[in-house]
């Protein structure tokens, strides 16, 4: 593959799909805390936490994803990061109590720890050397979407329903790209460069086949295994 396929790139924008999540739902939150703070009767120092909880579900989920795809896959890490993002917003959207808010929002930091990870990690992997970094800079370009996206809709929100409410809109309305996402992520292939290093060969070829390459490309992904495994 000298030149990206049509397969490859729509499957790198499906991926970076990932990246306009972890942008929306690290940027969402801007929005809500006071309303939130209204709500469950917050003191100073529950609104910090509440705000900041995400980062501390990012960092066990960044922590873990590495291992986890190395072990299971990196689209099989993608799809659970997809439902992460879905369960967090539609909970968030629901919560009851600081605490169910709070439990919420760190599942969706172990999706944007996931997603800032192995997004980029899959699209480099099935990506030839001559686009790779411009397939990759999709991801990037995606986060800064995504976060643009969150004031944006958190602005319309506000003002088409009533203050009680719109908060819970804002947190919940990512549910429906996440899903989205979780659905899409069964129309790309695994990793080919993850099956050759799980000896899975066969796999391997049909996953470069459905992404335009052909058999070169298994010598050439296998050479770039072994190399990286010497390194």
């Amino acid at each position: 593959m000298s030149q990206s396929s049509g397969s490859t790139v729509r499957s790198s924008l499906v991926v970076a799909l990932g990246g306009f999540l972890l942008g929306f739902d690290s940027a969402v939150v801007s929005g809500v805390m006071d309303p939130v703070k209204r709500t469950f009767d917050l003191n100073s120092d529950q609104v910090g936490f509440t705000a900041s909880c995400l980062i501390l579900g990012a960092m066990i989920g960044n922590a873990v994803a590495g291992p986890l795809a190395n072990r299971f896959g990196r689209r099989a890490i993608l799809i659970a990061t997809a439902l992460l993002f879905t369960v967090s917003a539609a909970w968030s959207g629901l919560a009851t109590s600081f605490w169910t808010l709070v439990i919420a929002r760190v599942i969706g930091g172990l999706g944007v720890g996931a997603a800032i990870l192995i997004a980029p990690i899959y699209i480099a992997e099935i990506a030839p050397h001559a686009s790779r970094g411009r397939l990759v800079s999709f991801n990037q370009l995606n986060i800064v979407i995504g976060i643009s996206a969150a004031f944006f809709s958190n602005f319309f929100i506000n003002d088409a329903f009533d203050s009680a409410v719109a908060w819970r809109w804002m947190l919940g309305v990512e549910a429906v790209p996440a899903f989205l996402y979780f659905v899409l992520l069964f129309s790309v292939p695994c990793s080919p460069r993850w099956l050759l290093s799980v000896g899975r060969r066969g796999e391997a070829e049909d996953a470069i086949s459905r992404l335009g390459g052909d058999a070169a490309d298994i010598a050439d992904r296998k050479s770039t295994r072994l190399n990286s495994s010497h390194a």
